[in-house]
């Protein structure tokens, strides 16, 4: 069961939960005034059917049974305001007490009163206490009346009605207690899943802020890479004494790769936001800003539209392969393969080996942080990424699943 709790509403009233229900404050007063009410019928309803009331014989039993389950009632009116270790105490005493009473008033005066006062214990034994409690209570009820009906008036239609009625009070009950634990579980239930929905929320954010941060490391990597490439050309052309206009080429060409470098942030978190270009138009403009007219590409298949990661992948495979190129194998051709297959796409960026003196001096810049960093997105997205060179050629091929 649940336990008493107070909060506030919205006009600032303290309410109540009892069994998943909001029960505001101010209506105790009216629930206790109902209450006391139905018991006052049944009360008067007993004294108008039976000889009344008295100090001695059957009238004074008859009071005895009176106060009983009137003590009994009031007690099971206070039950449903009390917390689950004092619930189960008061309503085993309130039932007990009324079908006790309910069954000693049916074997004086087999009135529908007397029925009432047991039916209301036993009913409610059943929804506030275990089943076999509230069997228990109900079996005694019977077992009184049946006593009472067999020691004093020996009407037996009467204790037969009785029986059946307090029986299906308590069916009615153990439906009533089954509503209130759904009740309970669904609302425990929409509680669980909201709790998840707001984990994969946030799960998905974090996967989010993971994605923007490798984009943002690529983009840094590559630009920053590239930008040492060119300042080490010009340090290594000035160091050497030669070629000052071409140092000052060298200089120039970082500032425009830093640029670049802005550029590709802003790519980078437009293709998060499923904006970006068509992949052909990057690779093209790509190849283009290669600055080497050996550099092409070549699209096979039908092209068509990939989600925003598997996109961003094959433009950084691609991006990584040529600026390999560039540090790498000045001055060669390089090839951007691009094909489209039913349900994948497979990259393969080549360019032959081989080095220059210029070549040398860009072959031992960088990090080498951008093919692990290409390999974690493919695999994360079902592909892979592997890349060697055999005894004329240097190759970086990318395979994902669509």
């Amino acid at each position: 069961m649940t336990k008493l709790r107070y909060g506030r509403c919205r006009q600032g009233a303290t309410t109540v939960i009892v069994t998943g229900q909001w029960v505001p404050r101010r209506w105790w007063p009216v629930r206790l005034g109902v209450s006391l009410a139905a018991l006052g019928g049944i009360v008067y309803g007993i004294n108008a059917h039976t000889p009344g009331f008295g100090l001695h014989g059957q009238a004074l039993a008859l009071l005895i049974c009176v106060v009983v389950a009137c003590l009994g009632w009031l007690v099971r009116t206070v039950t449903v305001y009390l917390d689950n270790q004092h619930r189960t105490l008061t309503a085993t005493a309130a039932g007990g007490a009324l079908v006790t009473a309910g069954g000693l008033l049916m074997s004086i005066a087999p009135v529908p009163a007397a029925l009432a006062l047991a039916g209301v214990g036993a009913f409610t034994a059943a929804v506030e206490l275990t089943p076999a409690l509230a069997t228990t209570l109900t079996a005694a009820g019977v077992l009184v009346a049946a006593v009472g009906t067999a020691t004093i008036n020996h009407q037996w239609v009467a204790f037969a009605g009785y029986s059946a009625g307090l029986v299906a009070l308590t069916l009615a009950g153990f439906n009533r207690r089954q509503y209130k634990q759904r009740l309970v579980q669904a609302e425990q239930l929409l509680t669980q899943t909201r709790i998840a929905a707001a984990a994969d929320t946030r799960a998905a954010a974090l996967d989010e802020r993971t994605r923007i941060a490798r984009d943002i490391h690529d983009v840094l990597a590559h630009s920053l890479g590239a930008v040492a490439v060119q300042l080490d050309a010009a340090d290594a052309l000035l160091e050497a004494g030669t070629g000052t206009p071409r140092a000052r080429h060298h200089v120039q060409r970082a500032r425009h790769l830093t640029v670049d470098g802005l550029t590709e942030a802003r790519r980078a978190v437009g293709a998060l936001r499923n904006d970006a270009p068509p992949l052909g138009d990057q690779l093209s403009a790509l190849v283009a800003d290669h600055h080497n007219d050996a550099a092409t590409l070549t699209i096979f298949g039908e092209p068509r539209p990939l989600p925003a990661n598997a996109a961003l992948t094959i433009y950084r495979t691609a991006q990584e392969g040529l600026s390999n190129a560039r540090k790498h194998a000045p001055g060669q051709p390089v090839t951007l393969h691009v094909h489209y297959h039913h349900d994948n796409v497979a990259v393969t960026i080549t360019n032959p080996t081989g080095t220059t003196a210029d070549g040398s001096a860009l072959g031992a810049t960088g990090g080498s942080y951008g093919l692990p960093g290409l390999a974690e997105r493919a695999t994360l997205l079902g592909g892979t990424l592997t890349a060697g060179q055999d005894a004329t050629n240097w190759s970086l091929q990318l395979w994902l699943p669509t």
